[in-house]
């Protein structure tokens, strides 16, 4: 399993940072645990253009990404319905902070929630 993380370590880690990242006209980010992870952007724009390139990238190295889980999701735009992702068993969303200012919020997934419920209950029956 260790390799897989090193093979990924060098497909999407690396990739992202020495090649995507200088090529952005926004400021971004990557955050990976295992083989689950997160692009965030400043830009639509750069969005866009990485979502084209990074299924292109996956195939080129025998990995899939899961259509029902890969999806861009923008935060700040209130029109849109889905403004929240989940992640680690938090869903995440944009808040306010206690000044007003919109801040990113976590909360633990319905479906971790409900989970462990479920699980206390038969550890209490």
């Amino acid at each position: 399993m260790a390799n897989a993380y090193i093979y990924l370590y060098y497909v999407l880690d690396e990739w992202f940072s020495e090649v995507i990242q200088p090529r952005l006209k926004g400021r971004s980010f990557i955050v990976r645990y295992a083989d689950d992870f997160v692009l965030g952007f400043e830009r639509v724009e750069d969005e866009t253009r990485v979502m084209e390139v990074l299924f292109k990238r996956s195939e080129k190295y025998f990995l899939q990404l899961h259509p029902g889980e890969t999806r861009m999701v923008n935060l700040n735009e209130p029109d849109r319905g889905n403004r929240s992702f989940d992640f680690l068993g938090f869903t995440h969303y944009m808040g306010k902070s206690r000044k007003g200012k919109p801040i990113l919020k976590r909360k633990t997934s319905k479906k971790k929630y409900s989970e462990a419920l479920n699980k206390t209950g038969e550890w209490l029956k």
